[in-house]
């Protein structure tokens, strides 16, 4: 009995590895190309790329963080505490700029703040010059748009934590005579201060992974570095060595997050039940106005720019390539929800059945970390990765296989990228499913694949539903990957934008864009819907 046991846990701790192991091996390629030194275009980085790219990184991270920790944070808390005139419809609305790629948010504001945009029109008719103070192609400038595209990562979970952990505190501070600003920064900040943490980690390691935002807005960044030393200098293992510094960056972000939300979660019980403040006339009306010019900024004046620059532009309907990459983004982006989802119901399962092994717990985190991986250096990673398998493969069998170009390797980046957005939705349907029902299943007879037909996928088809969505969703943003990876002649609506940006035709690039959007407000309306539920404490 020990024996077989024994044998079942080295099974199970063999395959646990196995989901862990495309990360563990992106990783150690990328370290790897340290062995094959590149003097030459190292000197050539330092003198002329790496200098300026390196503090423009700085400083849009910089800026990044400056920008979405009050917009989330306050709008957070304005919307979950007060209740003003509009509330229920800004509270919600206030999401909306999550179905807005950074890539997209930039080429609208280009079009905004271009010379000829609206902006700069109204504003000479009243005697202003603006050229030289809407210039968005520097890192102020980039920060700026990536603020407004990122602050929901604040502004969802600061507001989620408030809901049914803050109130209760605020009100106990308020009646032991703090004022409400002294009630705020003592008590509210220090309970939102793990959600903070998470949110402001998300929106900075989705700035450090930008490419098409800063590419479109002409900021040369560590990102953009790396694709020109790639594609430029043609040098791959000087690719792969800038890659993994900037790996480190991102596992240095992710380990600040673990210690600034670890030290400051305090417990407390939910507050349901509790009603909002109603704030007075005028109070009301600022914070109504507050909130409106926020929206406008961050998704309203964006979608109307598209819009406009649509409808100048060719028709869709005479657009051929237009309806390719929306074909071609929909096929790939189903194919990686159905491998994503055999793989986390299968990584699920394991889990499930070992989660008290240790082993099992860390190769499940690490297989969770592939979606803070930036697509530039998942996509070098794995081709170095996949060019060693070629080689060894021609050397030991004589096989020529082409799994470095194509759809392997696209898939293969969809899986290690995205696994966290299939894993996360089906742990929750895991987790509520009852032992008894299984137990109850089977005294009754079931077979295993009864039970699974029977039990298990009736209790699952929410969270599947949930992967197929999101995963789709996030298959067709994604971009630099994509860009890189993709099979000859296939396109996306992501690498359309960024194509059609990328050679001037701004007007033409409008209705990817616009689909992009469309297909954004997917997983934006299901996280609404869920919000909505989750608002215990609403009037």
């Amino acid at each position: 009995m020990l024996a077989t046991n024994s044998r079942n846990l080295s099974l199970k701790r063999g395959l646990a590895t196995l989901f862990a192991l495309p990360l563990l091996g992106l990783t150690g390629w990328l370290l790897l190309a340290w062995n094959t030194p590149a003097p030459d275009i190292w000197a050539h980085l330092r003198a002329y790329v790496l200098p300026e790219a390196i503090a423009n990184t700085a400083w849009l991270t910089l800026g990044v963080a400056l920008i979405v920790t009050p917009l989330g944070v306050i709008s957070a808390w304005l919307n979950a505490v007060c209740d003003y005139p509009g509330r229920r419809v800004l509270e919600a609305a206030l999401v909306l700029p999550l179905a807005l790629p950074t890539y997209v948010m930039a080429y609208a504001w280009i079009g905004l703040t271009d010379f000829s945009g609206p902006i700069q029109s109204v504003a000479r008719l009243i005697g202003l010059d603006l050229r030289h103070v809407l210039n968005l192609s520097t890192p102020l400038g980039a920060a700026l748009v990536l603020g407004l595209a990122l602050f929901p990562y604040v502004y969802v979970p600061v507001r989620a934590s408030l809901l049914v952990r803050g109130w209760s505190s605020f009100e106990a501070a308020r009646t032991l005579g703090f004022n409400p600003l002294g009630a705020f920064a003592k008590v509210s900040v220090p309970l939102m201060w793990p959600a903070i943490a998470a949110g402001l980690s998300l929106a900075l390691m989705e700035t450090l992974a930008d490419f098409g935002a800063v590419a479109i807005l002409n900021v040369p960044t560590v990102t953009s570095a790396l694709f020109k030393t790639w594609f430029g200098l043609q040098s791959l293992p000087a690719a792969a060595q800038l890659a993994s510094l900037l790996l480190g960056a991102v596992a240095l972000l992710l380990l600040l997050e673990r210690w600034a939300g670890g030290r400051r979660g305090y417990a407390e019980r939910p507050s349901g039940g509790n009603s909002r403040v109603a704030v007075k006339p005028l109070a009301g009306i600022l914070i109504l106005l507050g909130m409106s010019g926020l929206l406008l900024m961050a998704f309203i004046a964006p979608m109307l720019q598209l819009l406009s620059l649509g409808l100048r532009a060719i028709a869709p309907i005479n657009d051929p390539q237009l309806f390719r990459a929306t074909f071609s983004s929909l096929g790939l982006g189903l194919l990686a929800a159905l491998l994503l989802a055999a793989f986390a119901l299968a990584h699920n399962a394991l889990r499930l059945n070992a989660k008290s092994d240790r082993w099992v717990r860390a190769c499940a985190f690490i297989a969770n970390l592939g979606y803070a991986l930036p697509g530039v250096v998942l996509a070098l990673g794995l081709l170095l990765a996949l060019l060693a398998v070629e080689r060894a493969l021609v050397q030991g069998f004589g096989l020529e296989l082409l799994l470095s170009s194509g759809l392997v390797a696209l898939m293969l980046a969809y899986v290690v990228r995205f696994f966290r957005v299939a894993d996360a939705p089906l742990a929750a349907a895991f987790a509520q499913v009852r032992p008894t029902l299984l137990e109850q299943a089977r005294l009754y007879g079931l077979t295993p694949w009864q039970r699974i037909a029977r039990v298990w996928l009736p209790l699952l088809r929410p969270g599947l539903f949930s992967v197929a969505i999101l995963v789709t969703v996030e298959v067709i943003k994604e971009l630099p990957a994509t860009l890189m990876l993709r099979p000859f002649g296939v396109d996306t609506l992501a690498t359309r934008v960024y194509s059609l940006t990328s050679e001037g035709e701004w007007e033409r690039a409008a209705w990817p864009a616009l689909m992009l959007v469309l297909v954004g407000l997917l997983p934006v309306a299901l996280l609404i819907a869920r919000s909505r539920q989750a608002d215990i404490r609403a009037p």
